[in-house]
């Protein structure tokens, strides 16, 4: 084991045989050798422990360390954060992977840049293995403060992959990821109004798959009130760090979650959930839509639909779709 690796990759995983050998595969032939691997068990009942246990007997990089009931993704995420080495941190899903080169491309621009959080690319795949890009990121021709890179604008990931963050950041300002479904947005946009340097790489280091084994293929009644939990918390972040500039891209994300929420109860809730989204989101948007009037950053005629009903916006993309896909 290196002294002091460079890059903590930290993996939870949950019942993961059938798919996180590739997530691993992917961390271990990193081109950046100086690295650990933090494999979190989060209590699986399958064969992922043996699985695991022969992946650290093969490579003195990876550390095993096993919760004996399961926590979820965010507190098992915490746990990584606490055992890591690293100067800096990369969380990798177990059902997911990573390019070859993209620890040592992050590491050095982090390194170079003496960066907080470093945001790159992902590529999104889908079940027939189509790929995509799904955001465009602006080169910043130098570093910004989270702040000035809301207000200017700048598209942000929700996802807490993808990025490179610096280890001491995160400690210092106990940034940790909170117990729920949808633990990653506000963990995201926390770090960023805390952090003093943020860049974009705009190279494409993550391969983010939707799969029949993700959590996030599900649909509970945990997922409403999770999601209306996030709401409330983007909602004091934008509220309480001046996030409501004309230019900010915070308000636009805000409602897009909203919109998120609305689309899943749209596809999966019953009446009564429908119901209940579609008036806890009117009810924000009447509140917080003029921080969408000046801004845009986002197409008028979608910011327009967007600040009347999320939940409308939400119904109308998916009447589209499916006339487009007829």
């Amino acid at each position: 084991m290196y002294h002091k690796p460079k890059v903590s990759i930290i993996i939870p995983v949950y019942n993961g045989e059938k798919y996180l050998s590739k997530a691993i595969d992917s961390a271990t032939g990193q081109s950046l050798e100086e690295i650990e691997i933090l494999l979190i068990d989060d209590g699986s009942t399958d064969n992922t422990p043996a699985i695991l246990q022969q992946y650290k007997m093969s490579d003195n990089r990876i550390e095993v360390i096993t919760q004996l009931k399961n926590s979820g993704l965010g507190p098992a995420r915490n746990l990584g954060i606490e055992h890591t080495n690293g100067e800096y941190i990369f969380f990798l899903d177990a059902d997911d992977y990573i390019h070859p080169n993209a620890l040592e491309v992050l590491y050095e621009q982090a390194k170079r840049e003496n960066l907080d959080i470093l945001q790159s690319k992902y590529i999104r795949k889908k079940h027939n293995n189509k790929q995509i890009e799904p955001e465009d990121l602006t080169p910043l021709p130098s570093p910004v403060n989270g702040i000035e890179y809301f207000h200017q604008g700048f598209f942000i990931s929700p996802m807490a992959w993808a990025k490179l963050y610096k280890t001491s950041f995160l400690k210092q300002k106990n940034l940790r990821f909170k117990n729920q479904i949808n633990q990653d947005m506000p963990f995201v946009f926390e770090a960023l109004t805390h952090a003093n340097a943020v860049n974009n790489n705009l190279m494409p280091t993550y391969f983010y798959q939707i799969n029949e084994y993700s959590i996030s293929a599900k649909f509970s009644e945990k997922h409403i009130t999770d999601y209306i939990r996030v709401l409330e918390d983007l909602q004091a972040y934008f509220m309480n760090t001046n996030l409501t500039n004309k230019n900010s891209i915070f308000p636009i994300q805000y409602f897009l979650f909203m919109a998120r929420l609305s689309d899943r109860v749209l596809k999966f809730g019953d009446s009564d959930q429908k119901k209940r989204v579609k008036k806890y989101v009117e009810k924000k948007a009447k509140k917080y839509g003029k921080f969408l009037t000046k801004n845009k950053k986002y197409p008028f005629l979608k910011r327009m639909i967007l600040k009347s009903s999320p939940y409308n916006y939400s119904l109308l993309s998916q009447t589209f779709k499916s006339k487009k896909h007829k």
